[in-house]
């Protein structure tokens, strides 16, 4: 799965095919050469995305995600992200204001 290359290609190749309806043949001719470029690199992407399974979609609020410089997705270990504290561990500090009156202010 690759979309991002896959509908630049799509749109390339309409635009190529709008250029040559208005005669402008070497635009057109650029564009549908573009529209292959894109066309192999979305092939590219979806078999190295199907070969390795890696996940198709990024999703940048995970971080235990990542993309490598050949486009995929892979996922990192655990311990190089899991930075969670155990629970309860801050529940034992004291308040950092002073005590309350009965207006619900500090004094």
């Amino acid at each position: 799965m690759s979309p991002y290359e896959y509908t630049a290609a799509v749109e390339y190749h309409r635009r190529a095919k709008e250029l040559a309806g208005y005669a402008r043949f070497h635009d057109a001719n650029n564009f549908a050469k573009q529209a292959q470029k894109m066309a192999a690199a979305a092939k590219t992407v979806a078999q190295k995305r199907t070969k390795n399974r890696a996940l198709p979609i990024f999703d940048p609020n995970d971080a235990s995600l990542f993309i490598t410089r050949d486009g995929l997705v892979k996922r990192k270990s655990s311990l190089e992200f899991d930075t969670e504290k155990p629970p309860m561990l801050d529940a034992e500090k004291p308040p950092l204001t002073g005590p309350i009156d009965q207006k619900g202010g500090a004094k």
